[in-house]
């Protein structure tokens, strides 16, 4: 079986200091979301919100050095 690996992509993300709740139209979704505190608010590359839980987002990203050429 062959093996794959995701596209690397880029994300703005925000962690959260109080519960906050997204709106339909603002996520792209029929339901509403609620982020909880310690939780991460991202946008991804088209501009859709979405919430991560703290230990996925840690998992999942990593800073990006703003810096580098």
């Amino acid at each position: 079986m062959a093996r794959f690996r995701t596209i690397p992509t880029f994300i703005e993300a925000r962690r959260v200091q109080r519960r906050t709740v997204i709106a339909p139209a603002a996520n792209g979704h029929q339901g509403i979301y609620v982020v909880y505190p310690g939780d991460y608010l991202c946008v991804d590359c088209e501009g859709r919100i979405f919430p991560c839980k703290a230990e996925d987002f840690e998992r999942q990203y990593e800073p990006v050095d703003e810096s580098a050429p």
